[in-house]
Formats: C-alpha cells, structure tokens, sequence
C-alpha cells in the first residue's frame, strides 16, 4: 500500500504581509513534512488588509520553483485550530509528493462580462484530455469596481456561459472571492501570477475524488410572494408593491426606519421543488440582500436569478451548530467507510454565517474543526458565495457552508 498524498495547512495573523506569508508556508511545510522542493501545489489565501505583492513574495521565497500557486483574498480563513475573519488572517495549504495530476486555467476580464468569462474558461476545460472523471476547483471575482463604485460579479451568467461547454456538469466545488465585507477590490493567483479581475479553474485528476456535504443555515419565514418587477439583479415590487415595504411590513417598522441595516441580513429564498411538500433544505437556493435603494424601495441582490413572476419566501437564518457537527461526521464516516485515505478537507463558508454578521455568538467552523478532530488536515475560508453542483446543475449558493473532502483510494 502507498502512502499516499502529503499535505500540510499553516496559518498566520502577522500584519506585516511578507512575514505572514513566509510564517504560514512554513508552518504547512513542517506539517506536511515536505522539503520545499516537493511542493506541487499551494493553495495560498489573504485578506484585503495584506499587501498581496509583499505576501506572495514571502510564501514564494520558502518554496521551489515547480510549485505552482492557487488561490486570492478571503474575508477570513481557518486551520484545525485557528478562525478568524476581518483581520489579518492568512492560510497556505501544501500538497506534495503526489501523483494526483493537476491543470491551472484563467480567464481574466470577468467585470461586465460573466457570461462570456464562463463560456470562454468552460471551453478551456472541456478542450482538456483527462484520464478520470475532472474535479474542479473554482473560483471568481466577485467585485467589480472597473467604474469606481461596487457592482457585484454575478455568478448566474457565468455558469449560464460555462454549461455551453458541457453536456453534463464535471464534478465541481468552489467560491466567488472577497477580501472583506467593504468589498475593495480582490487579488487572485493561478498558476505563478497574480490576477484581478478573473475567474480560474484547478482541475485535478487521477486517484482523486472532491465529496461534499452542504450545510443549510436558513428556514422559510414567510408565505410566497411573488416578484413582480425587477431590473438587473434588483428587486423592485413584492406583490405589485414597493420590495422594501413589503420586506418591512414582515420585519417591522424599525427596520424601514433604517433600511441599510437590511443590507446583508434580508434573505430570499427561492423553492426548486414542490412548494406543498413538508420543508427540505437541499431544494432551496438562497440569495442575499447585498444593498437596499430608498429611493425606488427596490433590494440589490448576490444574484440576478430571481426574475419577474419568482415566487420566494422570506428567510428566517438560523442554523443549529449541532447539525453542521452532525452533517461533517457523516461525510467523513461515509469516505473512510470506502477505504479512501482523505488527504485535506477545505471548508468554504458564506462570510454572513460568521457570528459578527449572524447575531450568533458561536462559530460554524468551530464544529467543522471539533468533528475532524485533527484527523487530516483542514483549510478554510469565508468567501461571498458557494459553488456546488445541485440536482446535476451548477449553482451559486448563499448563506452555507461547504465542506469538501479531497481523497484518494488506498492502492
């Protein structure tokens, strides 16, 4: 038997951008117990607050030149043992001494053209021979800010542009990339550049398999209500009435006194099974209010997915922590029930689970990290929205938890 993939995660809070790169790829070395020689891959994630030139500079100084790189800002990341978010955070993820095979594509230019970002980066990884079933990792920017102020990166049109490549969906996971909630502008790198403004695939294949567990974290708190006007991806009238009346009249009046404070809480969900069945999580997928206009009372969404004669429920976020324990133990029982070795679990979280911004005073990752119990490595990061393929689609998700374990079987 073999032994398989080394991989190793290291973490670092240093202010001082250089020093937090160089602290976090050794850490992850010594925990892999790689030579930096061996290093493959490195999975590499930043705040905004670092410098992100100084920062690849000091993880790239404690590896070879054959590592290649993946990754760009996060709002916060985690280990095994550390969390944190809105700060300094950093972590590196270390693969090496693999024979997992690995392609590293980009296609910059996403702002105003996410349809034709997907189509053209969907093109690329279908022209690609591969000799198992492809496991994606993607990711993309999700801020715009190309006219000065903040537009989202929509992720419907991008997927839209992707599936002309594809007649059936490879298996894929993923995020759409934020350095901080204030959304300044975002730094991704691919391969052994840094880029902006890009969307970018790791395709890994081989003796390698991406499974993964969504955790849920909102319940219908309303009746349906019909959308019945929108423009781009703002919600203008609930119900042929104004969407921020609408939304108020449910909250309550000392919300509409102060409709900024609905940016990031106001959830819309939108059911894509039967809407008399008992309640089912899995068929629901949810969108954020991400910014609110007096003036026309219309609600700015994550997405531009919900479209004139929509029905949706307003959601009501609170999601059990014991569940999330409950949901990553049966991911992990069910792999090493298949006598695969799991090399790394990553953990992709929704920056608005976060307590700071969920009136919680417990974190989610807390639960990820107790239930893996220090059995493999973990790299997590807080992202502005989750890639999971539902019901044979690709979706954007809001306001999860992904948790994805990467194994491979045991020859």
């Amino acid at each position: 038997m073999t032994t398989g993939s080394s991989f190793g995660v290291g973490f670092s809070e240093s202010s001082d951008s250089k020093k937090a790169g160089i602290q976090a790829s050794k850490e992850a070395l010594a925990k892999a117990e790689l030579s930096s020689e061996e290093v493959q891959l490195c999975f590499l994630f930043c705040t905004s607050r670092h410098d992100p030139l100084a920062f690849f500079e000091g993880v790239k100084s404690c590896l070879g030149p054959q590592t290649q790189f993946f990754g760009g800002f996060a709002n916060g990341t985690c280990t095994n043992e550390e969390e944190g978010y809105d700060g300094y955070q950093t972590v590196i993820g270390l693969l090496g001494r693999s024979e997992i095979k690995f392609d590293l594509l980009i296609e910059e230019g996403i702002g105003f053209h996410e349809y034709e970002t997907g189509k053209a980066l969907g093109a690329k990884i279908a022209s690609k021979e591969y000799d198992t079933v492809p496991q994606v990792v993607l990711l993309f920017d999700a801020v715009n800010r190309l006219e000065g102020r903040f537009r989202m990166n929509y992720g419907t049109p991008f997927i839209h542009g992707m599936n002309e490549s594809f007649a059936s969906w490879p298996n894929v996971i993923g995020a759409r990339m934020l350095g901080d909630m204030k959304f300044k502008p975002t730094r991704q790198w691919c391969g052994t550049e840094m880029s902006q403004n890009a969307a970018m695939a790791l395709i890994l294949h081989g003796n390698i398999r991406i499974d993964t567990q969504i955790m849920h974290g909102c319940q219908p708190a309303s009746a349906y209500h019909t959308v019945t006007a929108t423009k781009g991806a703002s919600i203008l009238e609930l119900n042929h009435k104004p969407a921020l009346d609408v939304v108020g009249s449910i909250l309550g009046d000392d919300l509409l006194a102060n409709p900024q404070e609905l940016k990031f809480f106001v959830t819309l969900g939108k059911n894509m099974g039967d809407k008399w069945e008992s309640y089912n999580p899995g068929n629901y997928i949810n969108r954020m209010c991400v910014g609110v206009d007096p003036e026309s009372k219309g609600l700015f969404m994550a997405e531009m997915d919900i479209e004139e004669g929509t029905e949706v429920q307003l959601m009501r976020r609170s999601f059990e922590m014991e569940y999330v324990s409950k949901r990553t133990k049966k991911l992990i029982d069910k792999i090493k029930a298949e006598n695969r070795k799991i090399i790394f679990g990553m953990y992709i979280n929704c920056s608005g689970r976060a307590a700071a911004y969920s009136n919680h005073t417990d974190e989610d990752v807390r639960y990820v990290q107790e239930a893996i119990n220090g059995e493999f490595p973990l790299l997590g990061i807080y992202e502005a929205g989750e890639l999971a393929v539902i019901k044979n689609e690709l979706q954007v998700l809001d306001w999860t938890g992904l948790f994805c374990l990467f194994s491979e079987e045991m020859v």
